[in-house]
């Protein structure tokens, strides 16, 4: 039995801006555009959605629940034909090989073939890019969709290669 309170939906289709977003503990918080505090966002709001990441100033709309300790987003629409979220950055391909993997807290980085900066992974991309878990670790090659993120280059979606 969970200790946690459920939450209900307390107000739908909120505009709100994302005021910031750790990619890496994957929760943050968002600025509701009618003045009413600010909410809680958790990762797992994205897995039901065409959304890849939350980037500060983003615009969504999004449902709000009454938590066990606030205001936090229940669910993300999509956006309609010729709206949306900001972009954050044109999609690139790259191949390289992960260098870092820690499963228990949900992240890891691809340092690319042809250098720079390390590519940020996490593990609900992993599952959206329906990667066998027991083929994948350090060392594994990999061909990673990526587009700039917040703090750096983030994996969208990854191949494993053989």
């Amino acid at each position: 039995m969970s200790d946690r309170k459920s939450s209900r939906v307390v107000r739908k289709k909120i505009a709100a801006t994302v005021k910031f977003f750790d990619e890496a503990k994957g929760f943050g918080f968002v600025s509701p555009s009618d003045g009413s505090p600010d909410a809680f966002i958790h990762i797992s709001v994205l897995q039901d959605t065409s959304y890849t990441e939350f980037v500060e100033g983003m615009r969504i709309i999004c449902d709000l629940a009454e938590g066990d300790r606030g205001p936090q987003v229940a669910a993300i629409h999509e956006p309609e034909e010729g709206a949306g979220a900001s972009p954050v950055g044109q999609a690139v391909e790259i191949e390289g090989v992960v260098t870092t993997f820690v499963p228990e807290h949900k992240y890891g980085f691809v340092t690319p073939d042809s250098g720079g900066a390390d590519v940020f992974i996490h593990t609900n991309m992993l599952e959206r890019s329906e990667v066998e878990m027991e083929n994948f670790g350090v060392d594994t090659k990999v061909k990673c969709v990526i587009r700039q993120g917040l703090k750096g280059p983030i994996a969208d979606s990854l191949e494993v290669l053989q």
